[in-house]
């Protein structure tokens, strides 16, 4: 499948060539593709939302390895559950954020819940994760990628490299071949987009550097 072959060779959600995914192939048709077994339509939802579904889980896990893990199972789910998508419930890439979200949380528990050593507990008492505090955080999480999902192709791919991928601004221009100044103008008209719908989400601080 090609999510587990991508995170075995290396390739990270993202570094895929997201100018490759051909725009007007509209998501729930690639679902429907999906339900008939149509392999190339996992490669392009995993292009299109691979980053954003990491990036939102590794927010939430802390971790890459567990990430990754988490992100691979997210598209395998959606694979097996393609058949059961309903266009006029949820947008696909709601979809594929509630999978995300579920799965994280499910991953902390089992963390919380299952020491790595026998001898001593992973999470001390009184870091035991709060269900109520998880679902939360998890939720804003989930607020914040849905609205990253909808943003013009330009700026999510910037806001993505800065917020995801921890990159500056110099960073991100050199490695979109682009002007500075351009890729702050994006970043600067994604975050006013994302502080809307999160406004005491940490944006600012890895974004704006």
């Amino acid at each position: 499948m090609y999510v587990q072959r991508a995170i075995a060779d290396g390739e990270t959600p993202g570094s895929c060539d997201h100018h490759a995914v051909r725009e007007h192939d509209d998501d729930a048709l690639l679902v429907s593709r999906l339900a008939a077994g149509d392999a190339d339509a996992l490669r392009l939802l995993y292009e299109r939302y691979g980053r954003i579904v990491f990036g939102m889980t590794m927010r939430l896990l802390g971790d890459r390895q567990a990430a990754e893990e988490c992100t691979q199972d997210v598209f395998v789910s959606a694979w097996r559950r393609a058949s059961t998508y309903e266009a006029s419930r949820a947008r696909v890439s709601t979809w594929l954020l509630t999978i995300a979200r579920n799965r994280a949380i499910d991953a902390t528990r089992r963390r919380a819940a299952r020491p790595v050593d026998p001898h001593e507990d992973i999470w001390a008492t009184e870091q035991t994760p709060d269900t109520a505090d998880l679902v939360l955080h998890a939720d804003e999480a989930g607020r914040v990628a849905a609205a990253m999902a909808e943003l013009p192709d330009a700026q999510r791919e910037a806001i993505s490299l800065a917020y995801f991928d921890g990159l500056s601004h110099t960073e991100i221009a050199e490695r979109l071949a682009l002007p500075v100044g351009t890729v702050k103008g994006r970043i600067r008209l994604a975050l006013d987009r994302l502080r809307a719908v999160a406004p005491d989400y940490a944006l600012g601080r890895e974004a704006e550097a």
